[in-house]
């Protein structure tokens, strides 16, 4: 239980931290059409959102190379989660007059599910539990001698 709570959580960190690299993209958002907003317009709204996503990011990176205990775990990919939650959403309002592909929202929703995978699993084991696997007793009596 302790070797696999001291892989698990590492691992699951840093499962995180390899997905959120895809949605942050420089290039994430193209030039919006000629119609609607600057692109310096959908790039103000977009940059501090992925800044922030990327710091809680390296929060996690750095807890994880400290071999952080899962609590501490539990509430960084939280945080990360939240963050990428406001990138998702303001990804999906602007996509129109800011000309961001569907491809992109599709991709920070596809980590985001990861995100919340793993997320459960390091709070299961944060709150003492098994995050998945058989649980109790499978010891076997010995059978009655005749």
């Amino acid at each position: 239980m302790i070797i696999i709570r001291r892989l698990i959580v590492p691992l699951a960190m840093a499962v995180v931290t390899a997905h959120a690299g895809v949605a942050f993209a420089h290039d994430a958002i193209p030039a919006p059409p000629a119609q609607s907003a600057s692109a310096d317009e959908c790039m103000k709204g977009y940059v501090p959102l992925r800044a922030e996503a990327e710091q809680r990011g390296k929060l996690i990176k750095t807890a994880s190379e400290r071999h952080a205990p899962p609590e501490e775990a539990c509430r960084l990919i939280a945080n990360f989660g939240q963050a990428e939650i406001k990138m998702i959403r303001y990804v999906e309002s602007r996509a129109a007059t800011c000309g961001i592909s569907p491809q992109l929202a599709e991709q920070l929703k596809t980590g985001h599910m990861h995100t919340v995978n793993m997320q459960k699993k390091v709070c299961e084991m944060a709150q003492g539990r098994q995050p998945y696997g058989p649980t109790g007793d499978f010891w076997t009596l010995p059978e009655k001698q005749i």
